[in-house]
């Protein structure tokens, strides 16, 4: 065999060695993404609700843990956690999965309501008045606690006709578990035949917590 030939040889062996060291490309995937996840507001007093809020591209399946389950691919979702708690979303398609993760502290507060019915009395002089206990059923001693009253001329609630405000415990602490009394008195009014409905609200401070955290919740104006 000549020098010619030898040379061709070598060099399509060495073409063939060549090729089949050239390495695969890796498959491409098209993962979905998390564009955001989070929850308005962040920070919840216990009790109270907050929303989730999310978006994804790319997405075929998207889930939130903590027992809510496959949502769609953007939206929101209300939550009442009653402890600090992470939610995870997970969004999915045919090359996989991500995650993202979002948490909601929940505080630990006070939280009065009505003890039982209010008791209907006049003063003695002559103005109708509220008397009762409202009770702390959670966990942390609540202070400057204030109950008010709206009275009103008719039955839909449409006219209020004077309000009026107790204060339980004198603003003083009422512990977990303790019930306050209050005495709510309609100075404007001399009869109760003029108050054809009423509702209430309370509000207080929660002791012990730091600047910015010590806001009671609200019970709305209800009946």
């Amino acid at each position: 065999m000549n020098i010619k030939k030898i040379l061709v040889f070598s060099v399509i062996a060495l073409s063939f060695v060549a090729c089949k060291n050239i390495p695969t490309m890796p498959e491409v995937k098209n993962l979905p993404t998390i564009i955001s996840f989070y929850a308005i507001p962040s920070t919840i007093d216990k009790g109270q609700s907050t929303t989730l809020y999310w978006s994804t591209s790319n997405a075929t399946t998207v889930s939130i843990d903590q027992g809510i389950g496959f949502v769609s691919t953007s939206g929101d979702w209300s939550v009442s956690p009653t402890t600090t708690t992470t939610y995870t979303l997970t969004a999915g398609n045919k090359d996989g999965t991500v995650n993202k993760s979002t948490a909601v502290t929940v505080k630990e507060v006070a939280v009065l309501v009505l003890d039982g019915e209010p008791v209907k009395r006049m003063t003695s002089y002559g103005c109708p008045q509220f008397t009762g206990y409202v009770k702390n059923t959670g966990p942390v001693t609540a202070y400057n606690a204030m109950i008010q009253f709206r009275a009103y001329s008719d039955v839909n609630r449409t006219t209020i006709i004077d309000t009026a405000s107790g204060f339980p415990a004198d603003l003083g602490d009422i512990g977990s578990g303790q019930r306050a009394y209050f005495e709510a008195t309609f100075f404007k009014l001399n009869s109760w035949d003029q108050i054809k409905s009423w509702d209430y609200q309370i509000t207080w401070l929660n002791k012990n917590m730091p600047p910015g955290m010590q806001r009671g919740i609200t019970v709305g104006w209800g009946r």
